[in-house]
């Protein structure tokens, strides 16, 4: 008889902390509720022993956009310091994923034309920063993670952004990986490098595959 155990990460809400009622940024009406990403053992991939807690976030029950803890503190400020931070997270998001999009692209040596229509088709999003990704896009495409540049911008989202709102990211940018069809194994590897950049466990990488199979991304 085969025994199947591993680890994998599950979202709960936190059933005792307070929902920050029509809070969220994104969508201006949706209620804000604490959740967490706990890492599970699993035997025959049925969660049967909790183990580290990963983190802990706010996310909108209508927009599903999430939010490190620290929203609290940021919605008692003013509307636009509010506004001011909510871009400024968007900025560090799109170019983010921009970037680790062009990179995926690249990492199995054939930039498909497929691929750059969704990278192109991912810029359309973020219409305010067309001109920076176009040029970042370029950056990565010539120069690939030269000087460190990819997990550069992946660490600078990994300090403003909660832990789904991380898979999120991911998750959107490897909508590249399977313009072609399937991923392979080097880019399976980039995706768990990826996930330990971002301060995430690499057995994360189901909940990702979760994401891009069900489109459950939200754009910040």
């Amino acid at each position: 008889m085969f025994i199947i155990f591993g680890t994998r990460g599950l979202k709960h809400t936190v059933k005792d902390s307070t929902v920050l009622n029509n809070s969220c940024p994104n969508c201006n009406n949706g209620n804000l509720v604490n959740k967490l990403y706990r890492r599970w053992f699993t035997l025959f991939f049925i969660p049967v022993i909790p183990l580290d807690e990963i983190d802990r976030f706010y996310e909108c029950e209508n927009c599903n956009s999430a939010y490190n803890e620290n929203i609290k503190s940021v919605l008692q400020r003013s509307e636009k310091e509010i506004n001011e931070n909510k871009e400024r997270v968007r900025r560090i998001y799109a170019k983010a994923l921009i970037g680790s999009m062009t990179h995926m692209s690249m990492i199995d040596g054939d930039f498909a034309p497929e691929e750059e229509r969704e990278i192109m088709d991912a810029m359309e999003s973020f219409p305010e920063q067309k001109d920076s990704l176009m040029e970042l896009f370029k950056e990565v495409k010539a120069h690939g993670n030269r000087d460190n540049r990819v997990f550069d911008l992946l660490n600078d989202a990994r300090n403003e952004m909660s832990a789904e709102a991380l898979i999120n990211v991911l998750a959107q940018a490897a909508v590249v990986l399977l313009a072609d069809g399937s991923i392979e194994k080097e880019e399976e590897t980039l995706m768990k490098e990826y996930l330990i950049a971002c301060g995430l466990p690499k057995d994360f990488y189901q909940q990702l595959l979760d994401k891009l199979k069900k489109k459950e991304v939200a754009v910040v």
